[in-house]
């Protein structure tokens, strides 16, 4: 999505402000006639995306209702009439209710939005309280400059708010209302609490986001400053290396069963002999449709990919990010700088191999749904490399200050608790199966015992991982890195104490002899890693833990 250049203003508490080019003049909003704090319309586009939703709607109930009306075999002219009616209330009369029931405006203070005739709604969100401005700009609205924009509030998705069609303006009027009324407000709490200002020109860059020196005019009217982009190569490598394919392969299988029970059984049948016969007709011929099979998933997680991510750019502007991304739908979010909760760094299995990391920013709300229909994860850099991730990170969150991670290994010498359980069942499940196998006199039977022995070592091998990657490092009073294993997956997460909501501590009598304890402490977070969690940890290191976060002491 590109900015509109005379969209960017700096704007007060009244709406009113300076053109970021610093002409004192008015700043034109998105309505182009209206004034911030005025009622406004949405832009008709929207008429015609609820008429299409309304023919998708509409058809099922005109079936359910065909069936219903041919029972008693009335004349034709009411069927025809009866489907009319309901094509024209679906399509016309219903958008045309929402259309003009439906306002939003944005005061000084937040951003209101109503809605309903017979049940009315007015959603109304404070500056202060949003997390994430995010907006979607698809292909068919780029003629016409309009974008659907989504507000998220802390919490669930049932407190953001939506709106369907504005002009693009829309945005930037937005976010820079909402700069200015947290900025006034850290003003007056400075003020208040007898902060002095001035504490450096480089620490107040930092804070507000001033654009580098030589900056052009499109930047510091458009994103702002760019921290990174990725190339086509970064994105390529990002969908060869993204283990999602194969799920999507076991849910093929999945499909192929589900067909089972649509089709006929003969049909089903005469295709599952084909397919079988395929498979007995030659070692090459299985291997060359495999080798098929493979490469069709990664082009279409290539595919997936390039719409995801095509042109993903990470840009600095004032207190916030803005990431910008996609190919057919140019998606833009913006995220306060103060607002994200935690950073997360994850390696899959191929990408450790290849020395590959992928960075996450967790909040503690929704930023509407995404391309896979993900509305909580914001993926500030999609794929790096290892020699280039702390770099990188510092470029773009210097507030945070992320160093190379060195971790205390809290499992250390404590793998056999991790391990009994998984062991301990594995054997249960194996002597049940020879307890079977000898009762029934079959030594077939013995060959089950191969299930149970594989998904213990699987089981076995998690735990493995998760007690050799579990640890933390405290990097200062105020935030905490803490590594693990989810699966195959590796990862370290940094969040602040403020984050942390709780701290639990778990034994059980014997580990309780031995000063070994479970430990977690959930946060204050909407996505990724919801909770620090220590599956085996010494009694000294769990009492540390606790006495930082909650200041008590054991």
């Amino acid at each position: 999505m590109s900015a509109p250049a005379a969209g960017a203003h700096q704007a007060d508490e009244s709406g009113q402000g300076e053109r970021s080019d610093g002409s004192n003049q008015k700043p034109r909003n998105a309505s182009g006639s209206q004034e911030s704090g005025q009622w406004r319309l949405l832009h008709p586009l929207v008429l015609v995306e609820d008429a299409i939703d309304g023919v998708k709607s509409s058809v099922s109930l005109i079936i359910a209702a065909a069936v219903v009306i041919f029972h008693f075999n009335p004349p034709h002219w009411v069927i025809w009439a009866f489907g009319a009616f309901v094509v024209v209330c679906a399509c016309l009369i219903a958008p045309m209710v929402g259309y003009f029931s439906t306002r939003y405006r944005m005061t000084g203070e937040s951003v209101e939005y109503r809605s309903g005739i017979v049940v009315r709604k007015h959603n109304i969100i404070a500056y202060s309280h949003i997390h994430a401005i995010s907006s979607d700009e698809p292909f068919y609205y780029k003629p016409f400059s309009v974008v659907k924009l989504n507000i998220a509030s802390a919490g669930t998705v049932a407190a953001d708010m939506q709106l369907k069609a504005v002009p693009s303006d829309v945005q930037y009027e937005l976010e820079h209302l909402r700069h200015a009324r947290v900025s006034a407000q850290s003003s007056q709490a400075s003020a208040q609490e007898g902060i002095v200002a001035g504490i450096g020109a480089e620490a107040s860059a930092i804070v507000t986001g001033h654009v580098r020196p030589g900056a052009s005019i499109e930047e510091e009217q458009g994103h702002g400053e760019m921290l990174y982009r990725a190339s086509t190569a970064d994105i390529l490598l990002y969908a060869l290396t993204d283990l999602r394919f194969l799920a999507a392969f076991v849910a093929l299988i999945g499909l192929l069963d589900r067909i089972k029970d649509v089709i006929s059984e003969r049909l089903f049948d005469e295709a599952a002999s084909r397919v079988t016969s395929v498979f007995t007709s030659g070692t090459v011929v299985v291997i060359a449709l495999i080798v098929l099979v493979v490469i069709v998933l990664m082009v279409a997680s290539v595919v997936n990919s390039m719409l995801q991510f095509y042109g993903f750019e990470v840009w600095r502007r004032k207190d916030d990010l803005v990431i910008v991304r996609g190919l057919l739908t140019r998606r833009r979010v913006t995220v306060p700088v103060n607002r994200i909760q935690s950073v997360g760094i994850r390696q899959s299995v191929i990408r450790r191999m290849l020395h590959l990391n992928s960075v996450a920013v967790a909040l503690s709300a929704s930023h509407g749904e995404d391309d896979d229909g993900d509305s909580t994860s914001i993926s500030l850099l999609p794929v790096i490399r290892q020699r280039e991730l702390i770099e990188t990170i510092a470029r773009v969150l210097p507030q945070w200050d992320i160093p190379n991670p060195q971790v205390q290994r809290t499992s250390r010498h404590l793998t056999r608790y991790l391990l009994f359980l998984p062991c301990m069942m594995t054997g249960l499940a194996v002597l049940a199966v020879i307890l079977f196998a000898v009762l029934r006199h079959d030594g077939m039977a013995l060959l089950w015992a191969l299930l149970p022995l594989a998904i213990g070592a699987l089981w076995c091998f998690f735990r493995w991982i998760r007690g050799r990657y579990e640890g933390f490092q405290l990097l200062d009073d105020k935030r905490i890195i803490v590594s693990g294993a989810r699966g195959f997956a590796l990862f370290w997460v940094v969040t602040r104490r403020s984050r942390i909501q709780s701290v639990e501590r778990q034994t059980t009598v014997l580990r309780q002899r031995r000063g070994v304890e479970r430990l977690t402490m959930p946060l204050f977070v909407y996505s990724g890693e919801t909770e620090l969690r220590f599956s085996v940890i010494h009694q000294s290191q769990a009492a540390q833990l606790q006495e930082w976060a909650m200041r008590v002491r054991s």
